[in-house]
């Protein structure tokens, strides 16, 4: 894994990015929002070992969002500006949009549909769930009062019990010495906070695949159900027990889902089905 190159920049100057693998297709990634804490060219993360699989099929690229956005910027300005990125030489590619990065990419496929070959929205529904928003909105007015530490902390613990230690380890540095840029933090949860797709599912017209855990607090089966019964060419799957860190916690079952749903186009069928089972089934029929 340490073999794959990898190239780090930035993209129209403002979007920080890395690029692995040498695929003939591209796969672009908008990450969550830990990414307001590093962007992707922070030596924090490490895609060699994450992206292996998708690196030797794709040209894989990890795009942050800018720096510095102004407060009321929403998901569908951040779509706005990977266009932006996407302009700088990448084109057409298949588009995956992970949590906040999900939020993003429905916006993104439904405005700048010339970019998205196919479209992967993985731990994200069409708004978060009204049990789920209670952890962002206290994040948030601790972040107003600029209790950072005390902000860090508490997303440590409402993950402690998926992450195993993982994102608390990761967030120590953060409480010893920030490095992020706070103000980032904060736009990004509001944003979060106010995104509302419905309104533009119905406009996503390619190859779609909606993933994540059933046991997701912010995005559970029953809001991705609804999310996928309004996107016409849509692929509903679960990865049964996955809280809302599939695409990293359970890597080998989400990658596989990603792998089958790339190769297999003919099985996107219209009007989403309601089941992973439903899904098999339409596919050995196919």
């Amino acid at each position: 894994m340490s073999a794959i190159d990898i190239e780090r920049g930035l993209l129209a100057k403002d979007f920080p990015y890395v690029r692995l693998g040498h695929g003939s297709e591209t796969l672009v990634i908008f990450p969550g929002i830990a990414d307001a804490a590093w962007d992707v060219t922070d030596s924090k993360w490490d895609f060699a070992a994450q992206y292996a699989r998708l690196a030797k099929e794709f040209t894989v690229y990890v795009i942050s969002r800018r720096r510095g956005m102004p407060p009321g910027y929403t998901t569908r300005d951040m779509a706005a500006d990977y266009a932006r990125a996407f302009e700088d030489g990448i084109g057409p590619a298949v588009t995956m949009g992970v949590s906040l990065g999900g939020y993003i990419a429905q916006y993104f496929a439904a405005d700048y549909p010339d970019y998205v070959k196919q479209l992967i929205v993985a731990s994200a529904a069409y708004r978060v769930s009204d049990e789920g928003r209670k952890a962002p909105e206290h994040w948030l007015a601790l972040a107003r009062e600029n209790r950072w530490s005390e902000f860090y902390r508490d997303i440590a613990r409402v993950t402690l019990a998926e992450y195993h230690g993982v994102f608390s380890r990761l967030l120590a540095p953060l409480i010893r010495q920030p490095e992020c840029h706070p103000d980032d933090f904060l736009v990004s949860l509001e944003a979060s906070l106010l995104h509302d797709g419905r309104e533009v599912l119905p406009l996503i017209h390619v190859p779609t695949l909606l993933i994540g855990g059933t046991k997701d607090i912010f995005f559970p089966p029953s809001m991705l159900q609804e999310t996928a019964q309004s996107i016409p060419r849509v692929i509903l799957r679960y990865i049964e027990g996955g809280g809302h860190s599939v695409s990293a916690l359970r890597r080998r079952e989400f990658e596989n889902i990603l792998m089958d749903f790339l190769h297999r186009e003919d099985a996107v069928v219209a009007g989403g089905p309601n089941t992973a089972t439903d899904i098999a089934e339409e596919a050995l029929a196919a």
